[in-house]
């Protein structure tokens, strides 16, 4: 039997978890002194300019970046058969991405943030070349998995090697466009144009397809049943790799950009139906007469509720590329609560139904606590809707008001609108909405410090002695 590498997998899982936490513990505390309780704790290094790319860096980069590097690590090493092809380069890989992500956000506090969404971490960082450092960790970590892939023992390549190879080719480039290549873009609308290309292909060309990979392997793997239909995932594969890369200019719809490109970002924006429609329907097909596994299953439960998320905000996503509905959620809260969905609800409920079955796997011992897998799902879920939706109502709610202003056919009736409704009482108004979003953050972050306690918990208290003596699945 195979014996496979799992350290560099414990390597990425295990810190991962620890900034989960503090991210969204960061999280709340911006949502609180940012928006309910304005600078009640005041101070240079705590305002929510220098709070915010914390939170942003932590959940994107320590965590969920990191725990699926881990579990990429882990699934391909078992699709194909072999260990990882570089023990050596796992340990340089591990120690380059971990010293420069991890320097590069606890100096945001301190003024060093580089300016740009998803691109905030420092270029340089005293004679540190932070952002340098990070996309060489990404090119080794790309080299080991590829070469892993070349001299793999199954000939046939499942549809999760197909998502990896691709995420590693895209966010290679990505990463350089949106941090290493963004301050040769002339100043003005085309570097926010690079900027948008780069933050929505994070999302869509690395988190998306990753998050892809980690369940297509992980559902029919904890539900313990066949892949629906392998055709079907390569439908979904290639046409993301076709369609995704173009729709980023829908951020800036009726902005200082050419027409022709907004209309592309809308063309492309509702043909990302068709990866969707693939990756749903096989991952609902695959659970078909499993659904019994839902109820007990904490992996399942959270892979399949990622997959409803995935669905929602995946229609949301084009439809609010479209130009009028564009027009009422730009730039407004709701924004916030679809980002959030994607991110959290998606991709994050995603890694972590891998983690729950990845760790006992590799440590050999059965879950801690199902109870406590249970109520981290529960607070996970009501913590998430809460957020999402009083985000998307609000959001709504505010974007009308905006474009009320707009009403009448002059200009005096135009100053007239704007004089009645002041921009800081649409602010004032969305209070009640950031309530309940810090309420739901408050619940999101508990189930965070549940799922930390059941996997530490796993891992260091003895196990179940036949299960040990086991053969890893």
């Amino acid at each position: 039997m195979t014996e496979y590498n799992d350290k560099p997998v414990k390597w990425m899982l295990y810190p991962s978890i620890i900034f989960m936490v503090i991210g969204m513990l960061v999280g709340v505390f911006a949502s609180v002194n940012g928006f309910i309780l304005p600078d009640y704790f005041a101070g240079e290094y705590i305002h929510f300019g220098r709070i915010r790319p914390v939170h942003v860096s932590h959940v994107t980069l320590l965590w969920l970046l990191a725990a699926d590097m881990g579990l990429i690590y882990y699934i391909v090493q078992r699709l194909t058969g072999v260990p990882l092809w570089s023990h050596k380069l796992a340990i340089v890989t591990t120690i380059g991405y971990w010293g420069s992500v991890t320097l590069g956000t606890y100096s945001l506090p301190f003024g060093t943030n580089a300016g740009w969404e998803y691109a905030e971490l420092p270029m340089l960082l005293g004679f540190l070349p932070i952002k340098w450092l990070v996309e060489a960790s990404w090119g080794l970590f790309a080299v080991n998995i590829f070469m892993t892939i070349a001299n793999r023992k199954y000939k046939k390549m499942y549809v999760s090697l197909w998502y990896t190879m691709g995420t590693l080719l895209w966010t290679t480039f990505v990463y350089a466009i949106g941090n290493l290549i963004m301050d040769l873009v002339p100043y003005g609308i085309s570097r926010v144009n690079v900027n948008f290309f780069y933050v929505h292909n994070l999302v869509g060309l690395t988190f998306t397809p990753l998050g892809v990979a980690i369940a297509y392997y992980f559902i029919p793997k904890t539900a313990n049943t066949p892949l629906y239909s392998h055709k079907l995932s390569m439908i979904g594969f290639w046409s993301i790799a076709f369609v995704y890369a173009w729709i980023g200019a829908h951020h800036m719809m009726h902005g200082p950009i050419s027409q022709w490109l907004q209309t592309v970002a809308v063309v492309f924006s509702v043909w990302l139906w068709i990866p969707v429609w693939t990756v749903v329907t096989n991952f609902f097909a695959t659970m078909k007469g499993q659904w019994g596994q839902y109820a007990t299953s904490a992996p399942v439960r959270f892979l399949m509720m990622g997959t409803v998320f995935y669905l929602l905000v995946c229609l949301q996503g084009p439809l609010q590329a479209l130009r009028n509905v564009n027009e009422i959620t730009s730039k407004t809260d709701w924004i916030i609560g679809h980002a959030h969905m994607a991110l959290y609800g998606t991709f994050t409920f995603f890694a972590i139904g891998g983690i729950y079955h990845a760790i006992p796997q590799m440590v050999r011992k059965p879950l801690w606590s199902q109870a406590l897998a249970d109520w981290h799902f529960t607070l996970s879920l009501v913590g998430g809707m809460v957020f999402f939706v009083s985000l998307w109502v609000g959001g709504f709610l505010q974007g009308l008001t905006w474009a009320n202003w707009v009403n009448g056919s002059s200009y005096a009736e135009f100053h007239n609108n704007l004089s009645q409704m002041s921009f800081l009482q649409t602010v004032s108004d969305m209070w009640v909405w950031w309530a309940l979003r810090s309420f739901g953050g408050a619940l999101i972050a508990a189930g965070g410090v549940l799922f930390a306690i059941n996997m530490f918990n796993t891992v260091v208290l003895k196990g179940n002695e036949e299960m040990q003596k086991g053969a890893e699945a």
